[in-house]
């Protein structure tokens, strides 16, 4: 059947069993400036409602000011029952802890470091307990629609009229947005913070303006001097010094210590020892390593500046230096899920050869917490930790057996953030347990480091402590640690007293 389409053309609209239908015209799409005058008028705008889930990246960290400015334009707007879905809240974000109890936030999935933790630890206030993910896991929960926002607030240190965004360039600079692009992706809604617009198009957009809905700018999106959380400098305390030489005694042993090795440290004091010896192995050696991948910070720049590592593959900055860095070499700069996405058919974890990992405790089957401390208290989030402790060759966590009158290696851990099944050596000032299951690890490094049993490291904990001591532990679940499969790990419960 022939009709006259919008254009004046005779056309078919059946041909070989197909139906087709006739053009209907034409219009310009002038779109122009995404920019609204502010948060609030943004929320509304993306109809913002109650019961509604709302999302954040933590790239900023403990300097971060856009989810405290997003929360106070939803106390005007009055919405309430709302899932909470940051990557990370901090001790800046402690006046979340006044929208809990006033019900504007009832349910949280993501990482409580610090005061709201200890908040939900000790009150259980909220409907329903903390989800607590890795990165990875975080990543495919999104992707999957387990964790589903309606609206994603993502902060960006630049971004231009039409929502191009980055974390690479401006004052507040935090380096590249590596968490929120999945966000961006599957929100129904996108809303780009900035306190720097720039001239279309951005030089550089981690988001790309056909994702978001709205831009906002601000007077500050947060004070990138507070990325670093903490002192960032490598431990002066001789026995840290110490494990941080027992976890490269450790690598070589094993053979990693090579031309082209791949690695990931963290930032902790420990972490950086470790770093500062396997800089001086490799150049005792005449060997270049060949990738870091992971959390970013200035001595692992320094190794890249120094000739003794070859690449560089960043997710996150933890140091200004580091900011620097993945601004001037976009090459070294990925996304969470190309770093740890295991629903993907590969990741940049699935090449280690090594990773340092630090812990509160570990225990006799060689499971991991870092979410909470001896006291029950929900403080920290898992990270990167079981993404890379299930991909490395060897995954190395360090420890001391005790901490002043506190047991470290124990003979259960409070909480399980990481598996057993997946940890390779716990290196403490005592001396290296290797998990049995290691069997191969143990006959290569036997005669060449100190090997000691786990069984026996608990006891020595516990000699010189007394044993762990007793917290108050209620039955109501104020949290729930995931694998990054989706599959509960444990749960936290709520803490009636130290």
């Amino acid at each position: 059947m022939k009709v006259k389409n919008a254009a004046g053309k005779e056309i078919e609209t059946s041909i070989s069993g197909q139906s087709f239908i006739p053009f209907k015209g034409g219009k310009k799409h002038n779109r122009d400036s995404k920019i609204v005058r502010d948060i609030e008028t943004a929320l509304r705008k993306c109809g913002f409602k109650s019961g509604m889930t709302i999302s954040f990246h933590h790239q900023l960290r403990n300097g971060d000011y856009v989810v405290n400015n997003t929360f106070e334009a939803i106390k005007d707007i009055g919405c309430r029952d709302l899932r909470l879905a940051q990557t990370a809240l901090f001790n800046v974000h402690k006046p979340i802890i006044n929208y809990i109890k006033d019900g504007v936030v009832t349910r949280i999935e993501g990482s409580v470091n610090g005061v709201v933790g200890d908040f939900i630890s000790t009150n259980n206030p909220l409907e329903s307990p903390v989800i607590l993910r890795s990165h990875g896991g975080r990543w495919g929960a999104v992707k999957s629609g387990e964790l589903h926002p309606d609206i994603a607030v993502i902060a960006a240190s630049a971004a231009d009229c039409r929502g191009n965004a980055t974390g690479l360039i401006g004052e507040s600079a935090f380096g590249n947005i590596a968490y929120s692009p999945v966000d961006a992706w599957h929100a129904d809604k996108v809303i780009i913070v900035t306190d720097n617009i720039v001239n279309y198009p951005s030089p550089f957009r981690e988001i790309y303006e056909g994702l978001v809905d709205y831009v906002v700018e601000i007077d500050q999106i947060g004070d990138p001097n507070k990325i670093v959380s903490g002192s960032l400098k490598i431990t002066e305390d001789p026995m840290k010094l110490n494990i941080g030489k027992n976890c490269v005694d450790l690598m070589e042993a094993a053979g990693i210590v090579k031309n082209d090795m791949i690695f990931q440290a963290g930032a902790g004091g420990i972490s950086l020892a470790a770093l500062k010896y396997l800089g001086q192995r490799l150049k005792e050696k005449n060997m270049v390593a060949g990738c870091s991948t992971g959390g970013l910070t200035e001595f692992i720049v320094n190794m890249y500046n120094d000739d003794i590592l070859k690449q560089v593959n960043t997710c996150q900055c933890f140091d200004t230096v580091a900011v620097d860095f993945v601004r001037n070499h976009q090459e070294a700069i990925s996304t969470i899920g190309e770093y740890s996405d295991h629903t993907m058919k590969g990741r940049n974890t699935d090449k280690l050869d090594a990773v340092i990992l630090g812990a509160t405790e570990v225990d006799t089957r060689f499971n991991v917490n870092v979410n909470t401390h001896s006291n029950g208290k929900m403080l920290h989030g898992i990270g990167g930790h079981q993404d890379v402790s299930a991909t490395a060759n060897l995954t190395i966590i360090t420890v001391p057996v005790f901490r002043k009158s506190n047991p470290i290696v124990r003979e259960l851990v409070t909480t399980i953030s990481t598996p057993g099944d997946i940890i390779d050596a716990i290196v403490t000032d005592k001396g290296i347990a290797i998990n049995p299951k290691r069997k191969d690890l143990i006959d290569k490094v036997s005669g060449k480091v100190k090997i000691v049993d786990i069984e026996d490291l608990k006891n020595i904990a516990y000699d010189e402590t007394g044993g762990p001591i007793e917290s108050v532990i209620g039955d109501e679940i104020v949290g729930i640690t995931k694998y990054f499969d989706g599959t509960v790990l444990d749960n936290i419960y709520r803490v009636l007293g130290d």
